[in-house]
């Protein structure tokens, strides 16, 4: 069996103490950046793996942070942790990711056990049952275990903690207005999120924007829905009766959803009707035609909020902090052009 490399034969190749190793590989405030780099490096080269459990124990901390995510289903969550996990990477921390499957119980019990495996801080996305029922009770009994805690995408604002967004209602305002530009007179919404944070920004950034059109544009036509099995019925009932001629989806499955069923009633996409989603994941990018979306920046979502959970275990004291990202409309084929003035 080879030896394991140890921490002084570490320090010994690079000339420095095992403390500042150590402190190095904690991503300590006090070691430069080009030393920890250069101390990453060596220790990956020699492949030395640090004892994490001998370290806890010196330090109270542990270098792991805990994720609670509704589920890894959506592309969005997915693109999320990979955006955590990177972050992650560059600053020594482990993961241990954990799923609340949108029920408020196991989303309560899931963060005890979190909680129980000593994470040093928690970075969540409310399940749809906490949204639903605005009883963030079990919440505010987590926080009094006195770990940071970060909220992403879904959130509540009352909550005394960081968060990172992006402008949901922007986002849906700027994809309904583009539908009224370019000749679309009947905008639905369509939302399988409603009773989300998420999904009630949405609709109140599409209901802004069909105010501001005018009495002849301003009509609203909300189908909320949780049930996909029905989904096909109840979309195109809602289609017969009204002839919508613009989609605003809240989310990109039931986006997709639309525009196949679309389709399969005999309506040429974006000829007769025209569809926006959220979220720029594969299923956009691969239907067809090809689905233009509010892209979310998932990613990044999840890069800013692992660096406010690092930022809160460095500096305890500092102010909460809210980060909102400018979304991004992505044309592609589901959208008639911009009509010339």
């Amino acid at each position: 069996m080879p030896k394991m490399t140890t921490i002084k034969e570490v320090a010994q190749f690079l000339k420095v103490s095992p403390s500042t190793i150590s402190k190095a590989l904690s991503d300590s405030p006090e070691i430069s950046q080009s030393t920890k780099q250069r101390v990453r490096e060596t220790a990956e080269a020699l492949s030395y793996v640090p004892n994490h459990y001998a370290r806890s124990l010196k330090s109270k901390t542990t270098r792991t942070i805990g994720i609670m995510v509704p589920n890894v289903i959506d592309d969005f969550f997915a693109k999320v942790l990979h955006g955590i996990e990177k972050e992650a990477s560059k600053y020594g921390f482990t993961l241990l990711v954990t799923f609340s499957n949108d029920r408020k119980k196991d989303e309560y019990k899931n963060l005890l056990s979190l909680i129980n495996h000593s994470v040093d801080g928690i970075l969540i996305s409310f399940s749809k049952e906490t949204q639903k029922s605005n009883d963030y009770s079990s919440i505010r009994n987590i926080l009094n275990y006195g770990l940071p805690m970060v909220m992403f995408d879904r959130i509540h604002g009352e909550l005394p903690i960081d968060s990172v967004t992006i402008d949901d209602f922007n986002g849906a305002l700027i994809a309904t207005e583009y539908l009224h530009r370019s000749g679309c007179k009947k905008i639905a919404f369509l939302s399988p999120i409603a009773n989300t944070s998420v999904g009630r920004s949405r609709k109140a950034g599409y209901l802004s924007a069909l105010k501001s059109m005018g009495p002849k544009s301003n009509t609203s036509f909300s189908i909320e829905f949780s049930d996909y099995a029905k989904f096909k019925k109840t979309f195109s009932g809602a289609m017969a009766k009204h002839g919508f001629d613009g989609i605003l989806a809240a989310d990109e499955l039931s986006a997709v959803y639309a525009l196949n069923t679309l389709q399969q009633l005999g309506h040429k996409v974006p000829k007769k009707a025209s569809v926006i989603g959220f979220t720029n994941g594969p299923m956009a990018q691969a239907s067809h035609p090809a689905l233009s979306v509010v892209s979310q920046h998932a990613e990044r979502i999840g890069r800013m909020s692992l660096r406010l959970i690092r930022d809160i275990l460095i500096n305890p004291q500092r102010e909460n902090k809210r980060i909102v990202i400018r979304p991004e409309l992505v044309l592609r084929d589901s959208t008639k052009k911009m009509k010339q003035k």
